[in-house]
């Protein structure tokens, strides 16, 4: 992740916003289940904000356990949060869990095999290394979302095998597949919670600990606030969006500037193929931001804008790799002026859904799609 920039194109990330949207969206949850715990989703380095900070400032909101997708971002988001759970929503390679045991984090284990693998290496370690390290693991259930996870047999199996090694199994999980899509969705979850739940008395008749129970996302616990049973996996509404109920804040802002302002002398087309017509006298306004960075070039075709001075302004032509042109309005826009790509400006406002809209594709793709070259600048 670049942190600066010798060009005036940035993301600034509000952390204010951070906290005060995981402590509401808890706030919402403890509604149904006043004991529920609340787990932060910040792998895709915090779905593009930036893992490292937004999980410090999650952890001020109130969320006490965080989750990731690969060991890299396990291991590198452990040298900031020394002390808090840490959960790694995949299995890693068997090559690999020595590793993940010394860093104290905690798998997710979908095979037999894996938890073999994951044994032996608990067996090798010394007494004194195993109580330091505490190894744990979670194990997710089969559903019906049809990605990973264990069918119930296999995750009794594991589940018993892995307390008789003296592994911590401190979670069962599963992930909803149409939480998100109302009523046409319901059918799905309502059996999806009664799949997760059967296996999860099953693994709870065997171990001495009971392990937490999580199934809900951002999704999940607006829409079906039953499935937050111990913890919520607050993934998209902690960063502003897919909450309607609350009033979260968009977390990011997509930061440019204008470099260069120009009028056509003479009717003529912008960007690369000429593909809209200007008139002339139009003034296009060049901005240093482009798909290398994010922002998609499909957006031309599907009518996108940016914000100068609170005022929408259309894309004159396809978006290049590292700038992109618009068809200015408004006479008063002047070389250094703030364009604002994503967020807000004034009282208008541009959000990651609405570029997600007219892609046809959702904001999570919009957010974890801002390229690393762009540097996050933090607030709060």
């Amino acid at each position: 992740m670049i942190t600066s920039s010798r060009r005036p194109t940035y993301a600034e990330v509000d952390l204010v916003a951070v906290r005060e949207n995981v402590a509401r969206l808890h706030s919402l949850a403890r509604s149904a289940n006043a004991q529920v715990r609340l787990g932060a989703v910040v792998k895709a380095d915090a779905y593009g904000h930036g893992a490292e900070r937004v999980s410090a400032a999650a952890a001020l909101g109130g969320a006490d356990v965080f989750f990731v997708a690969t060991l890299d971002e396990a291991i590198a988001l452990r040298t900031h949060l020394v002390q808090l759970p840490i959960v790694l929503l995949g299995e890693p390679d068997p090559s690999l869990l020595g590793e993940t045991i010394r860093h104290r984090i905690t798998p997710t284990i979908h095979t037999t095999k894996t938890l073999t693998s994951m044994i032996e290496e608990v067996e090798a370690l010394s007494r004194r290394d195993r109580a330091q390290y505490q190894p744990t693991l979670q194990l997710e259930v089969e559903t019906g979302l049809h990605r990973l996870g264990s069918e119930a047999g296999e995750v009794l199996i594991m589940a018993k095998a892995a307390q008789a090694a003296g592994i911590g199994v401190t979670g069962i999980y599963s992930h909803l597949a149409r939480a998100d899509e109302g009523e046409p969705g319901e059918e799905s979850v309502l059996a999806q919670v009664m799949r997760l739940q059967e296996v999860y008395q099953g693994v709870v008749g065997l171990l001495e600990v009971p392990p937490l129970l999580h199934l809900a996302n951002t999704a999940g616990l607006v829409n079906y606030p039953q499935t937050g049973f111990d913890l919520i996996r607050l993934g998209i509404g902690m960063y502003g969006y897919g909450v309607s109920e609350v009033a979260v804040r968009p977390v990011l802002r997509l930061v440019s500037r204008v470099t260069r302002l120009h009028q056509l002398e003479q009717a003529s087309g912008v960007s690369y193929g000429h593909r809209r017509w200007h008139p002339a006298g139009t003034s296009i306004a060049t901005i240093p931001i482009g798909y290398a960075d994010g922002f998609r070039r499909g957006l031309f075709d599907a009518g996108g804008q940016v914000l100068i001075r609170g005022t929408r302004h259309p894309l004159a032509g396809v978006v290049a790799m590292d700038h992109l042109m618009v068809a200015v309005t408004d006479p008063a826009v002047e070389v250094g002026d703030e364009v604002v790509l994503i967020g807000a400006q004034g009282s208008e406002f541009i959000g990651a859904d609405e570029l997600a809209t007219r892609l046809s594709t959702i904001s999570y793709e919009i957010l974890t799609g801002i390229s690393d070259r762009v540097p996050r600048r933090y607030r709060g």
